[in-house]
């Protein structure tokens, strides 16, 4: 049995921005079962972490491994999780730390036996297998870790999109893997019914406008 992955683009917890994702993941769990928050992107913000419990401990038991916690609480947290959701901020945070404690395989497992993962914008990034880095307008291809199958693009508009299909484009061969962009308020839900448009905000793919 497997679980569901959600690439989320962007949004502000705390204004209900995602509000229609956030209700999407609660439903898919039972209630008092466990969720795990990381927020190793974000340097475990205590803003942050206190936003997402606001959100999700009305219905789940909220953990938040940080990096002071230490390996070991947060592999434990995975094993337990039946959520787990990895916040946005800085990406090479997020993925360094995840390679250095050697835990990226515990998230695969933790898919394969049902748990649900959500990656918010850095987090959605480090679960595909590319994904587009923007800085002062440069638009770069980086390696994720390869969880889903596609290059992601989060905090997208329709011209930040196009911009981003050039620089994929001139990467990869186009059909060897796809490429989806996410807007803000928005998600792509991948589970074994297939993919799932969720939230009020936009989502393009490649040759959605060709």
């Amino acid at each position: 049995m497997i679980g569901s992955i959600y690439l989320i683009g962007g949004g502000e917890i705390r204004d209900g921005e995602t509000y229609q994702i956030d209700e999407d993941i609660k439903s898919l769990a039972s209630e008092g079962s466990t969720f795990a928050f990381f927020g190793f992107a974000a340097q475990d913000s205590v803003a942050y972490s206190d936003s997402i419990t606001s959100v999700f401990g009305d219905k789940f038991k909220v953990l938040v491994p940080t990096e002071k916690k230490g390996r070991e609480y947060a592999i434990n947290a995975i094993k337990s999780s039946s959520v787990i959701y990895l916040g946005g901020g800085d990406t090479d945070q997020l993925m360094r730390l995840f390679s250095e404690w050697d835990i990226v395989g515990l998230l695969i497992a933790a898919f394969e036996r049902g748990a649900h993962i959500a990656g918010m914008s850095a987090g959605a990034q480090a679960l595909s297998s590319w994904y587009i880095h923007e800085g002062s307008d440069v638009f770069e291809v980086r390696k994720g870790w390869g969880i889903v199958s596609a290059c992601v693009q989060v905090h997208a508009n329709q011209d930040s999109f196009d911009k981003a299909r050039s620089a994929w484009t001139s990467f990869h061969k186009v059909g060897t893997c796809p490429f989806v962009a996410i807007g803000e308020g928005a998600a792509l839900r991948i589970d074994s019914t297939g993919e799932h448009k969720v939230g009020r905000g936009n989502v393009w793919r490649l040759g959605d406008h060709e």
